[in-house]
Order: structure tokens, then sequence, then C-alpha cells
């Protein structure tokens, strides 16, 4: 299944959609634009900006990666596209919001820099949609919807769960986490730029991105589990690359990179799960990784695998309640025990102040 393919079907069909109004025909219109005018300087952008580290593919192949594995998470809940009894259902509508959102989500790069990228996306769309095909309140979502494929500070779960938009309703939350969850798991080996790790003329900053990537031949999803084969060959296994962190510029091993990401794979995939199906929650990273000699692809050690899932004695992010729960203060002070108790005392000093 393509969630993009199942869309396009309902071309002409303006009864499934708002205002009768046909949105395959919309989507067409702005596809259009994004792969002519869009993705493709988004693309040249990146090269410019390699340096920075961490850019691989983000053109028209990549927006097609993201949208076939979201394709494949939805597949997990066996969704219908139309109401029937039983079955998890996804609109036409619902499936225009987050094909235009998949689209968008990216484009920040042409003005932004990486941290900044998502939200950055917003504005682009508002311009880019000079001929008003969307709605404002259909901009704003969709931006926000974009926006939500980064950042730690909870982007989804500001979102609303389900909201009315164009008189129907729509799951922002669960649209944003296959986004974000498709955009995790759209690496394999089609996305680094081999021939030009070959003839080394990558950023040093960028080769071990690419090198992931490279490297990356199989995901698959099944159950709740999330699989993932690798392929690595000695060549690229014996030093260390330079790689760009929030504390400068580090050395890294592959191995070691492959560490990280997968584990980076889980902590995304245990986020999103709060806001699917249960159906589609995936709770384990399976990874296997086999060793080849560069001279004939021949093994060189015994591959390893092993498996990544939540474990240990849940904690959270903050001993302090209030930290947690901003509900809980009342500007800066924070309702406690000594809170409450002189609530309490100054009501009950008013209250003799009145029979006074």
């Amino acid at each position: 299944m393509n969630i993009e393919t199942e869309f396009l079907k309902f071309k002409g069909k303006k009864t499934v959609f708002p205002h009768n109004k046909d949105y395959v025909v919309i989507y067409e219109a702005l596809k259009a634009k994004f792969d002519t005018e869009v993705h493709p300087e988004v693309k040249t952008k990146i090269l410019e900006i390699e340096k920075e580290g961490y850019y691989n593919d983000h053109g028209v192949d990549h927006i097609k990666m993201v949208i076939e594995r979201v394709s494949r998470i939805i597949e997990q809940t066996n969704p219908t596209f139309k109401h029937e009894k039983g079955k998890f259902h996804i609109s036409p509508y619902e499936l225009f919001i987050l094909l235009v959102a998949i689209n968008l989500h990216d484009t920040g790069h042409l003005i932004a820099s990486r941290a900044d990228h998502a939200k950055a996306g917003k504005y682009l769309l508002a311009k880019f949609d000079s001929g008003n095909l969307l709605s404002t309140a259909e901009k704003a979502i969709i931006g926000n919807i974009a926006q939500a494929h980064g950042g730690k500070a909870d982007p989804i779960g500001k979102l609303d769960h389900i909201m009315h938009l164009s008189h129907e309703n729509v799951r922002p939350q669960f649209l944003a986490a296959l986004l974000r969850l498709g955009d995790e798991l759209a690496e394999d080996e089609t996305r680094a730029s081999n021939f030009l790790l070959q003839i080394g003329a990558l950023e040093k900053t960028s080769i071990i991105f690419h090198l992931y990537s490279a490297g990356l031949n199989s995901v698959s999803l099944d159950g709740n589990e999330i699989s993932l084969v690798f392929y690595l060959t000695d060549k690229y296994l014996q030093t260390s690359y330079s790689k760009k962190t929030s504390k400068g510029n580090q050395k890294q091993y592959l191995i070691n990179e492959v560490y990280e990401r997968t584990q980076k794979t889980l902590l995304e995939s245990l986020y999103c799960a709060r806001f699917l199906p249960q159906s589609c929650r995936f709770t384990k990273v399976k990874v296997k990784i086999n060793f080849l000699k560069e001279e004939n692809n021949g093994n060189f050690m015994n591959p390893i695998g092993y498996e990544l899932k939540e474990n240990g004695y849940p904690t959270l992010e903050y001993a302090d309640i209030h930290k947690n729960c901003e509900s809980l203060l009342d500007g800066n002070s924070k309702i406690d025990g000594k809170y409450v108790a002189n609530l309490i005392k100054k009501s009950k000093s008013k209250k003799n102040e009145k029979s006074i």
C-alpha cells in the first residue's frame, strides 16, 4: 500500500472532501510546485551548508521515501479510507493534510539553520501557496504538523488530539507522529551519496552520516518491532570520523555511530507510540550488523545482533513535580503544602475580619 497512490484514487470524487472541493487536484498542483521549485532548491541548499554535517539526501527521493515509510506504518492498522464498521479509518482529507505536511517538512532548510528548519516551514508554506489553494486554517495545521517532525520539547504533545477543520474531524497528533516516525525511518543505502563517498568528495564532518545510510540495507516493520540490517565494510571501520556535535567536533567510529543512531530510532519510536494506534506502536528495535571485506565482500568476522527496548524502572525528567507539571504553578509560586496552608490561613483571616 502507498498512501499517495490511495489518495490519488479519490480524484473527481468531490463528495468525500470538505466543501465538495477536489483536493486531489489541489494536491497535484502543490506537488508539482514542490517537485520543480522547492525540493531541488532544498537539495542545492543542503550542498551549500554540508560542512555543518549530517546532511544526506533531502530532495524529491527523500519525500518519496518518507511517504513509503509512512505507508508501511499505516499498513499495520489495516486501514480503510472510507467509514467501515470495526476498521481503522483514515479520511481522504487527513491523507491530504498528511501528504502536504510530508512535502513541507524539510523545506525550512532554505531559509533557516538545521536547528530551526522545522519551524521555518510554516513561513514558507504561507509564501509558497500564493494562489491560496489552501485556507488559512489548513496552512496553520499543516505547518504545525510538519514542524513537529523535529525537536525534543514534546512538539507532538502540544498539538490537538482531535480538532474540527473545514467541518471535518482531523487528528493532528496522529498525523504528526506518522510523519515524524516515517522521517526517522527514511534511511537506507539509497539516501547516501555513494559516488561522492568513493571519490572522497564529501565534507569531513558529513562522511559518517553518509556511511551510516550507505550501510543500512534493510528497514522492515513487523508487529511492534523495527528491524534494521546493516552491511559494513572493513574499509570504513578502521578509522574514526569527524562529527559535529553540540560540544564541538568529535571523533566517532562508524560502529559507534550505528549504536547511537539505532538507540535514537528506539527513542523516536517510543515517543511517537504515544500518539499512534496500538497496532502501529513500535516498542523494540532489532539490529543485525554484517561485517564484510572490501576486496571480496566476504565476512571478516561473524555478524552481531542486538535488541533495543524500553527496560528498567521508568524515570521522570525532573524529581520536582512542579517542573514536570506547569499546571501546579501559580505564576512563579509552587502550589505545594505551604502554598495551600497560606491560602487557608488567608481565607480564615478574611472570614474573621468580616465577622468583626
